[in-house]
């Protein structure tokens, strides 16, 4: 049995990395955000606190998301402004690679 997790949104959008993250959640099939967590080890209580800005992933965490979005929240979104309110389109910049 699939377990439904919830994330809880505040009104205001922390930041861009919530926002796109949010996103993403929303577009996958019921079950993938616990499975994300369980996953990457992080507990619902760290993402909800993610999720309100109280934190922002470490290096680790931020790739690992980043890994699982499949590129769709870098770990620098998270500690950017965010560029809309939680369900306004998030358009996908081009990644950019060092040479």
């Amino acid at each position: 049995m699939k377990t439904k997790l919830l994330l809880r949104l505040g009104v205001r959008v922390p930041n861009e990395g919530a926002r796109r993250f949010a996103q993403f959640i929303m577009r996958q099939p019921v079950g993938t955000l616990a499975k994300m967590l369980r996953k990457l080890g992080i507990s619902q209580i760290a993402m909800e606190r993610m999720m309100s800005g109280e934190i922002a992933p470490g290096s680790f965490d931020g790739y690992q998301i980043f890994a699982f979005t499949r590129g769709a929240v870098t770990a620098k979104d998270w500690y950017r402004t965010a560029a809309g309110g939680w369900f306004d389109f998030a358009a996908i910049e081009p990644l950019r690679w060092a040479a």
